[in-house]
């Protein structure tokens, strides 16, 4: 073997992802990664970050994929340490999330022979991830080498298009692992042919045109035409795509519906400063659990994007008799299976050819339509002025997420966990001017790696950032915060603590939680850790807020200042459901006078 083979390998290795494309490369230090891990530092253009879990180093990575559009790189090293990306690579699969994983792998001599870290890696992953390339072990041929810098554009082309998420690579090494250089007149050959294909053109893979066709839109806005009253509802749209957020707006202008902007749809806390013929609400969760949609019935609703988080709206769509369509560029997110339409393309782009290819509505129709939106209208401005707020010597749920989100500058980047915290946002917090972008782990919902993920989102958006999550959350991901140590750019961690699992007594199961509260535990899971010694443990800024003022003055000095810092607002454990509850009643106080209303 030529003496230098698996150095220059691994060179032409990771200089073909960067000339694919990629930026950052996500370590977890070993040993049979060695020869990735140094050329990935030696190749210009990859950012290298060292953390040393690689379940946390997974859902960092996935962080970065999310606010930027481009896939990270995970590294790692042989064995169980490769088991550790699962949970982020399941998130990636099932949130079209761009990842690209590459495992080091012992040579094949050493299978099934007591090998240290030596186990199967073949399609460790199995069927979630986009596509698995066995790079084999290093080859020196001009073929071989050819062959292995296809095989990379291709794994990152099949990352991103046509169906984002991971791809899983997996290399053999055998010993010596350390960088070797050229000593003999074959390794200098090997060493001016791998120069040679890092300098010439990389080969370009252009994805699939994600633009509607325009038959598609031919149909739609013949649909939207022809029906006077009508919905949008936007549900998750990637961060990346935060720039063209603009074209939603000019859709629902143009068609005069209300727009239902949730939290994730990028679209809620974006709101253009000029609002005339303009109606967004953002409060789903109320309104469709309450009588407003037999009031006011729409007969279309377009749906953008992924399916929405408000269940309220779930359980409408599955239920209402109510033409639909579906604009979503993967997948088909259509649970109660009663959508007759689907348009497979990029929701922003769609919205913006839609615009255009709308026919002139004339004025009658057009203050109609209008008329149906202002009923929308009222009925949210009525539920986001019913949240109390909380007692000053207190701090209510409500009050935590609007006070955190209210201090974070119009182009910082906002991070919401999932469970409570993001039906929180949705309830609790009005749309409002500004260019934050959102991001959420929204593929499965679960509540791993969000520590990670929003040290990696801050890491790559550079920008003020804030993350709410639940205190659960927190605890399954408590070490993210070393990879969140590692973040320049502000970055407030805010902890509600609610004591642990609420979600659950906002769900159907609550009565027998009341009735059985000795075992309430396995739901609720009531915590009584401290989470200053966890941000002493990775030497952070740790805020405690007992009150709205006390946690608006802790969010503003954290997003003043570089670095993390965790922020926990202890609020009272029954504010989610009270604050729920006075929505409801104000809510039930308007539609009633609407009724009334000859």
């Amino acid at each position: 073997m030529t003496e230098n083979l698996l150095t220059e390998w691994a060179r032409l290795l990771l200089g073909s992802l960067a000339r694919a494309g990629v930026q950052d490369v996500v370590v977890s230090p070993g040993s049979r990664s060695t020869p990735f891990a140094w050329a990935a530092l030696s190749t210009p253009g990859l950012r290298c970050h060292s953390i040393v879990d690689e379940r946390s180093a997974g859902f960092f990575a996935l962080g970065q994929a999310r606010v930027s559009g481009r896939p990270s790189v995970v590294l790692s090293t042989s064995g169980s340490a490769a088991a550790n990306y699962f949970p982020a690579v399941v998130e990636a699969a099932y949130g079209f999330t761009p990842l690209v994983v590459l495992t080091a792998d012992r040579p094949l001599e050493l299978q099934e022979a007591g090998g240290l870290q030596c186990m199967d890696q073949v399609k460790l992953y199995g069927g979630m991830v986009r596509r698995f390339l066995d790079l084999g072990h290093p080859e020196g041929s001009l073929a071989a080498l050819d062959g292995l810098e296809r095989r990379i554009a291709q794994a990152v082309s099949e990352a991103l298009a046509p169906t984002p998420g991971p791809v899983h690579l997996n290399v053999r090494a055998r010993k010596p692992l350390e960088p070797r250089r050229a000593t003999t007149s074959d390794g200098e050959a090997l060493t001016r042919a791998v120069t040679e294909r890092l300098a010439r053109e990389p080969t370009r893979v252009f994805a699939p045109a994600r633009a509607p066709s325009p038959e598609a839109l031919s149909e739609v806005a013949s649909r939207c035409a022809r029906v006077q009253r009508g919905l949008v509802v936007c549900g998750p749209i990637a961060p990346a795509r935060s720039g063209e957020i603009g074209a939603l707006f000019d859709l629902a202008r143009a068609l005069g519906y209300p727009l239902y902007a949730e939290a994730t749809s990028q679209a809620r806390f974006a709101l253009p400063n000029e609002r005339d013929g303009l109606t967004v609400i953002g409060n789903g969760d109320s309104l469709f659990a309450s009588p407003l949609l037999e009031l006011s019935p729409p007969e279309l609703v377009l749906l953008l994007g992924q399916s929405p988080t408000s269940a309220a709206c779930s359980r409408w769509l599955g239920a209402a008799a109510v033409e639909r369509v579906l604009v979503a560029p993967e997948g088909l997110p259509d649970p109660s299976n009663r959508t007759r339409l689907v348009v497979h393309a990029d929701p922003l782009t769609f919205a913006a050819a839609l615009a255009r290819a709308l026919p002139e509505l004339p004025s009658a129709a057009l203050e109609e339509r209008r008329r149906f939106a202002r009923a929308f209208a009222l009925a949210d401005e009525a539920c986001f002025r019913a949240v109390p707020e909380a007692a000053p010597s207190e701090l209510g749920e409500a009050d935590a997420v609007r006070v955190a989100i209210g201090c974070l500058p119009d182009d910082g980047l906002l991070g919401i966990g999932n469970s409570l915290a993001i039906r929180d946002v949705d309830v609790f917090v009005p749309p409002r001017p500004g260019r934050v972008r959102v991001w959420s782990q929204r593929g499965l919902s679960g509540i791993d790696g969000l520590v990670s993920g929003a040290a990696g989102a801050a890491a790559s958006a550079r920008v003020p950032s804030l993350c709410l999550l639940g205190d659960i959350s927190f605890l399954h991901d408590v070490g993210g915060l070393a990879a969140a140590r590692a973040v320049e750019t502000p970055l407030a961690l805010v902890v509600i603590d609610n004591g642990g699992g609420r979600i659950f007594e906002h769900l159907p199961l609550e009565p027998w939680l009341r009735a059985n509260p000795e075992n309430a535990r396995f739901w609720v899971t009531p915590q009584e850790h401290e989470l200053r010694h966890a941000a002493l443990l990775y030497g952070l800024p740790f805020a405690q807020a007992d009150t709205a003022a006390a946690l608006g003055a802790a969010v503003t000095e954290a997003l003043a200042r570089p670095g993390c810092t965790v922020i926990r607002a202890r609020v009272k454990l029954d504010s989610a459901r009270t604050a729920r509850a006075a929505i409801a009643t104000a809510l039930a106080t308007t539609l009633e006078a609407k009724t009334r209303t000859p």
